[in-house]
């Protein structure tokens, strides 16, 4: 592992040991599935230690960018904006658990492997609302749509394409790399209290 990666490890270290201290913690960094490195995965690792799979961004189509996120105790949001349907369009939360009811189950995509699928319609007009949810073991990854009146629903899609998973695992075995540095939780240690 680099020095600079080992600095944004430890930074991020720091910052999610004081998470329990503060209600949030807010981050611009992109959680991009290709850096599991990234400081940000061991804040999303620490705000819900019990869940085994991560929020991560694949690749973000034409006319889709990442708008920030909140990190909390139990709870880490990350939003994206679409040209088409608009800011906010799609809120990504990462859960201990999700509340799954009226929701219908669908098949996982590949890479969904592991995880059961839920999707919740809400509204198509005048705008596309409605949820999705990843439930695994430990955790639930939900998507909630907000899209802007007349936004087509089909932008959903490109959402979902543009989200994936990283595994947990692979955090917890980018921090093990250095020494003094523990992740807590699912694959790693117990967290204390």
């Amino acid at each position: 592992m680099t020095r600079t990666a080992a600095a944004r490890l430890l930074a991020a270290w720091l910052a999610a040991s004081i998470l329990g201290a503060c209600s949030s913690a807010e981050s611009r960094s992109t959680p991009f599935c290709t850096n599991p490195d990234d400081s940000v995965f061991v804040l999303l690792a620490q705000s819900v230690p019990s869940a085994t799979q991560l929020p991560c961004v694949s690749e973000l189509p034409a006319g889709w960018r990442y708008s920030g996120s909140e990190i909390a105790s139990d709870l880490s949001l990350f939003w994206l904006d679409s040209d088409r349907g608009g800011i906010h369009a799609v809120e990504i939360a990462l859960r201990p658990s999700c509340d799954t009811a009226g929701a219908v189950e669908q098949r996982p995509a590949p890479d969904e492997a592991g995880t059961t699928v839920y999707v919740r319609p809400d509204t198509l007009r005048p705008a596309f609302t409605g949820k999705r949810f990843l439930v695994f073991p430990g955790g639930c990854i939900s998507f909630s749509f907000r899209f802007s009146a007349g936004a087509s629903s089909t932008l959903a899609i490109e959402a979902i394409e543009a989200v994936s998973q990283l595994p947990r695992a692979t955090v917890v075995e980018e921090v093990g790399e250095d020494p003094g540095l523990i992740l807590c939780g699912a694959g790693a240690p117990p967290c204390a209290g």
